[in-house]
Parts: C-alpha cells; sequence; structure tokens
C-alpha cells in the first residue's frame, strides 16, 4: 500500500476564534478538547514512520500550546516522513523557532489572513503574546505575529515557509496589500498561499465558498485527532468519520479496512451523513493562487 498522507493533532484547543474555523463557534466543535499523551503520540509516530509520506503537526487547534511541543519536535529529528509545522504564531517563541530548525522540519506553515490590523482583529481574534511571553494590546497584536515571521525568515536556515491568506469574504480588500507586503521577505523555497475558503462541512457560511466534489479518498489523508481516534477527511472537525482508533490498528488497517470500505461507498457532498450531508465544497483548491519570492 502506498504511504498516506497523515496529521497529527496534538490538540484541538485553539486561543484563537478565526472567523472562517470552527473554533469561531465552539457550538459546532462538539468533540471533546484535550492534549495528546505521550502515550498516543508515540503510538501515532510510530505507526508514522513506517506507513506515512507526510506528517503535518496540527487539525484543529493551536498546537503550539501542547505544553511537550518542543520535546515531541525533538522526537522527530530522525524520521522517514516529510514533517510540515502548523501554527497562528501567537505564542511561538525563539526557543520553538530553534527547536523547527533543530529538527529540519521540511516545511512550516503560518495563518495570517490580513495585513491590515483591524481586519486582522476581525478576521483571527484572540490572544497574541510577544516573545518574552507577555501578551499585547489589541492595536499590537497583527505587529508582534509580523515581528515574529520577519525574524523567521531572516534566520539563514530557516525552514522553507508558507505564509497563508485565506481568502473569505473578510478580507478582500487585504489581498493585494498581503502580497505587496511579504513577497519581499520570501526566500528561494518561500511562497505565499491565497487559499479558497471552506465551508468545514457545512459548518461555515460564507460568500465566498464555492460547490465543488468531495476529493478526500483520491487525497489519501488519514487524521490522527489528539486522543488517538482516526478520520479520512480533513474538514471532519468532530470526527464524525471515525475510522477506529490509532492505538489498536495501523494506518493500513485504518485506511483500507472494513469501516474505511464502507464509508468509501457512503462519502461526499451532499450525502446522508454527517458531515458530508451539509458540506458542498469539499476541498475546493480551484482558485488558490501560490506567491513564490521576487
Amino acid at each position: 500500500m502506498k504511504r498516506l498522507n497523515t496529521a497529527i493533532e496534538l490538540t484541538n484547543k485553539c486561543n484563537f476564534s478565526c472567523r472562517i474555523c470552527p473554533h469561531s463557534k465552539l457550538k459546532l466543535h462538539r468533540r471533546a478538547q484535550g492534549m495528546m499523551s505521550n502515550a498516543v503520540f508515540t503510538r501515532a509516530t510510530t505507526v508514522c514512520q513506517a506507513h506515512a509520506k507526510s506528517v503535518v503537526l496540527g487539525f484543529f487547534g493551536e498546537q503550539l500550546l501542547h505544553p511537550n511541543y518542543v520535546d515531541f519536535l525533538m522526537r522527530l529529528q530522525k524520521r522517514s516522513f516529510k514533517l510540515v509545522i502548523n501554527t497562528n504564531m501567537s505564542v511561538c517563541t525563539r526557543e520553538i523557532m530553534d527547536a523547527w530548525i533543530t529538527a529540519r522540519v521540511d516545511s512550516a506553515r503560518f495563518s495570517l489572513d490580513a495585513i491590515s490590523p483591524d481586519t486582522f482583529n476581525v478576521c483571527r481574534p484572540g490572544p497574541v503574546y510577544d516573545f518574552d511571553g507577555n501578551p499585547v494590546d489589541k492595536s499590537l497584536r497583527l505587529e508582534v505575529i509580523n515581528e515574529k515571521i520577519k525574524y523567521w525568515l531572516s534566520l539563514p536556515k530557516h525552514r522553507p515557509t508558507r505564509l497563508v491568506y485565506v481568502k473569505s469574504s473578510f478580507n478582500k480588500a487585504d489581498r493585494k496589500g498581503f502580497i505587496a507586503h511579504w513577497r519581499p521577505f520570501l526566500h528561494r523555497n518561500d511562497h505565499l498561499l491565497l487559499k479558497q475558503v471552506l465551508s468545514y462541512g457545512g459548518k461555515i457560511q460564507n460568500s465566498l465558498v464555492q460547490p465543488y466534489k468531495c476529493n478526500i479518498w483520491d487525497i489519501g489523508y488519514l487524521m490522527i485527532g489528539w486522543n488517538g481516534d482516526v478520520s479520512p477527511c480533513n474538514l471532519d472537525i468532530n470526527l464524525d468519520l471515525r475510522l477506529g482508533n490509532i492505538m489498536n490498528s495501523t494506518l493500513p488497517k485504518l485506511y483500507s479496512g472494513v469501516v474505511a470500505n464502507k464509508l468509501r461507498a457512503l462519502t461526499g457532498c451532499g450525502k446522508n451523513l454527517s458531515p458530508c450531508k451539509a458540506c458542498r465544497d469539499g476541498n475546493n483548491w480551484s482558485t488558490n493562487e501560490i506567491v513564490k519570492g521576487k
């Protein structure tokens, strides 16, 4: 069986309540919130060593909130898969950036969605902390985030980086300014991704959401939740499409087992199960834009 693209969710807790994320309305996020235990992390990474092509540290939640984040990262220095980290940068420190370099993560993804402080505060509300761990005033939130990202991009050994801007009805006016601001800071292996907004199984309503065909089985995803439960869908915020638990199975068995084979015939936008019955956009990447550095 081919190696799979996986995600390991260290936590589904988040300090932001972004307008284009189910965390903005926690009642949509029915799943219990928690932190991945050492036992689940050890099992998940062991299984991924054998069967994963790539591992993203993240699914839902801000992964840097996990108290063992750096320790877990250091344990992945020797690995058989590509390692991707994902963060909103709000609690990032120089120690964490050093850990990314030491672990030689294959790529970093930073979620921004705005260049105007006012737009940022609307799109991505939540506490932001400076390099010393001090909370900053609302008026300085984006400035501090930008300072951290510029510092990271200035490091000679920084890992290939993607700055993510989710195109929604809230930030349409920021698109050109976002590109103009960040493009000069990009190095050869860095880029901007201006990404189509998604509804996450019909949980998020936005005027820019467009219909699209479900493609989860084409992509070959397995999302490992903080408690070890596994779903094949990256939009399945509540793990309604649970295939089983990583603690007593492997990626091939989960992806090709009885439950998965049954779901293959049942899943798809508009079909009568959650989250599919409310989903109409699947993974719509049709209007994604990639901008590389000059």
